[in-house]
């Protein structure tokens, strides 16, 4: 996504699309960085400025539900399966700006991108 191209439209992303978002928004608080995965890893390393929303199964409806809708939101798992899916949910509650990175945090990994150790 290059500096003159508009925002993508809601669904997955590629990881590097998915850092210029992150550094275009850095100082714009109506983007949030969700990482999905279990607390543990999220503290083990995770992308910078994430906050931890572990999917937690069932219960990832009902915390979502909580959060702002109005805001858009880069979410993450670990492998993408499970960003994906509850990417659905959170578009099926009325949000309309949510990204999912393609291939979550190993894709963004493996796209050597920077990281919070």
């Amino acid at each position: 996504m290059s500096k003159t191209q508009k925002e993508p439209p809601a669904g997955t992303i590629t990881p590097d699309d998915a850092f210029e978002l992150i550094e275009k928004y850095k100082n714009d608080s109506n983007l949030i960085i969700l990482d999905i995965r279990p607390h543990d890893e999220f503290e083990e390393e995770h992308i910078q400025g994430a906050k931890n929303l572990d999917y937690d199964g069932h219960e990832f409806r009902k915390k979502v539900d909580k959060i702002d809708k109005d805001k858009n939101y880069i979410i993450y798992c670990r492998s993408g399966v499970r960003g994906e899916y509850f990417m659905g949910i959170m578009i099926e509650l009325g949000f309309h700006k949510v990204y999912n990175i393609l291939g979550g945090f190993v894709g963004w990994k493996v796209s050597k991108l920077p990281l919070v150790k």
